[in-house]
């Protein structure tokens, strides 16, 4: 009599969903189909157990197995051995599998593989639920993109296979043909193609290696944001910045906000707020409070400007820079403030245009423009164009030894002014100085005031004091004693000494 109960509940059973169009939540009922070898029955348990190339559809997922058991009233299925799940273009394998109409959840145990026509996932067990569409993995899964070399791996991960978009925690590397991506919490969103990333990241990327706390990075297109403390280095420069783009197919790179920026074959650190490479061009575009560093070989020069900008010398493998707009310079031979300059390093030539002012030790140099000569990484000589004047301090701003003249050339020995040759209404005003001995004591005093005009003159120096005058032409000349100074002749045309101006060191140069 059981047996015959058994028989007739499994035939209204399979009826109920071959003959009703009308049943309710037909898709969370159980629907046997042809191939099961043994069916039973157990009406005290309300349980159907199936043995034997069990196949069946549950929640619109089409389903084979060694062997499944089905509580209706509860409307559970368990499936055990060789359990292979088809829902659409999805192809689950496992173990053993759960599922709970009720709960709309499931969980699958032993080597399970999600396969779909892009990507395959491999992991021990998975949990998923039906109402939110996302299937989780808790200890390690690995997804590899089908014919590609593309891997993600992790401790833990969530995904929705609808949408084929993933999370990932814990212990996270992304790897494809050429680039390896380690992190803590990463997202990939695949409608886009990208990858987003939370926490400390570190990228490899062919031979750039790129650091992040958080952003994204499109790995089709070999592209990225990347955010916090973010970090580009390869063999030829590096890059620090609060805030990097990255686009590999355009060969450009953006940084803004504390950017630190050094490229190796250039020979140039710089720091600002915005910078812009185009490796396609070789070119790179810095502004906002720039401060660049064009490292000799044996000093630095340090630039701030508003504008840098760095570009490629087309006829030589070598670079040009040119700086904009309230320029100030630093360097242990010369200080210097312009308002623009350009450097040419295959002809060690720096100029500076607009009024610049140039500072070595005691002397200001001042002119319209300026060209500043250098030889084995040591200023040479510095070419003073129009309304020239060399002014040196003496005697902490008593007397003031000056030379005024349409053009001059200053030279320059290790760092010290050692002679100026001065071409068109040249004036050399000094004050010579004596020794005078009383007793002991040997005192300095200043002679007086010499005053030479000419139209040319070679004035020689040493540490600001003028120990020899040359002239081509007869110049014409007076003398004051110290007491009896004509005060109209003891200043060039428009003497200013500008001291307050002067970088004191790289640290403050942009305060003006």
């Amino acid at each position: 009599m059981i047996l015959e109960k058994q028989i007739v509940h499994y035939a209204l059973f399979v009826s109920a969903f071959f003959l009703s169009h009308n049943y309710v939540a037909q898709e969370d009922v159980l629907k046997l189909l042809p191939g099961s070898k043994k069916a039973n029955y157990f009406e005290e348990n309300d349980l159907l157990k199936l043995e034997g190339d069990v196949n069946f559809e549950y929640q619109q997922n089409t389903m084979f197995c060694d062997s499944a058991y089905y509580f209706e009233k509860a409307q559970i299925v368990r499936a055990y051995g060789n359990v292979h799940i088809i829902k659409e273009k999805l192809n689950i394998f496992c173990d053993s599998a759960f599922f709970d109409g009720i709960a709309d959840k499931s969980k699958l145990w032993g080597r399970v593989k999600m396969r779909d026509g892009d990507y395959k996932l491999t992991t021990d067990s998975i949990e998923y639920d039906s109402a939110s569409g996302r299937a989780t993995y808790r200890n390690h899964g690995v997804i590899q993109k089908t014919n590609s070399k593309e891997r993600i791996t992790s401790k833990i991960g969530y995904f929705y296979p609808d949408t084929k978009n993933y999370y990932f925690q814990d212990s996270v590397k992304y790897t494809n043909e050429s680039l390896t991506m380690t992190t803590d919490t990463l997202q990939f969103n695949y409608a886009q193609q990208k990858s987003y990333f939370f926490g400390k990241t570190k990228i490899k990327k062919d031979s750039a290696d790129i650091v992040s706390s958080y952003g994204w990075f499109h790995t089709k297109k070999n592209l990225g944001y990347l955010h916090g403390d973010a970090m580009f280095k390869d063999p030829e420069k590096t890059l620090f910045a609060d805030t990097i783009f990255y686009n590999d197919s355009l060969q450009k790179i953006e940084a803004k906000k504390n950017v630190h920026f050094t490229e190796e074959k250039n020979n140039i650190r710089i720091q600002s707020n915005y910078l812009l490479k185009d490796e396609s061009k070789d070119e790179t575009f810095v502004s906002e409070c720039v401060l660049a560093e064009l490292i000799q070989n044996s000093d630095t020069i340090y630039i701030h400007s508003d504008t840098l900008r760095i570009l490629p010398d087309t006829m030589e493998a070598q670079q040009k820079i040119f700086a904009y707009h309230g320029v100030r310079i630093y360097n242990t031979q010369i200080q210097a403030i312009c308002d623009s300059l350009s450097f040419i390093e295959l002809a060690d030539l720096m100029t500076l245009y607009s009024s610049p002012i140039i500072w070595s030790e005691n002397a200001e140099l001042k002119g319209d423009s300026m060209q500043i000569h250098l030889k084995d990484s040591l200023i040479d000589h510095i070419d003073i164009y129009d309304n020239s004047s060399v002014l040196m301090e003496l005697d902490s701003g008593t007397f003031y030894n000056q030379i005024s003249g349409k053009d001059i050339i200053a030279f320059m020995e290790k760092g010290k002014l050692i002679q100026t040759d001065v071409y068109g209404s040249a004036t050399s005003i000094y004050f010579p100085e004596d020794e005078e001995q009383t007793d002991s004591l040997l005192t300095i005093k200043r002679m007086g005031l010499n005053k030479l005009e000419a139209s040319t003159l070679t004035v020689h120096l040493d540490s600001g004091e003028v120990t020899g005058i040359t002239y081509r032409t007869e110049p014409t000349g007076i003398f004051y004693p110290i007491d009896q100074i004509n005060m109209k002749d003891k200043w060039i045309k428009n003497f200013k000494w500008n001291h307050i101006l002067r970088p004191k060191d790289f640290a403050t140069l942009d305060n003006n």
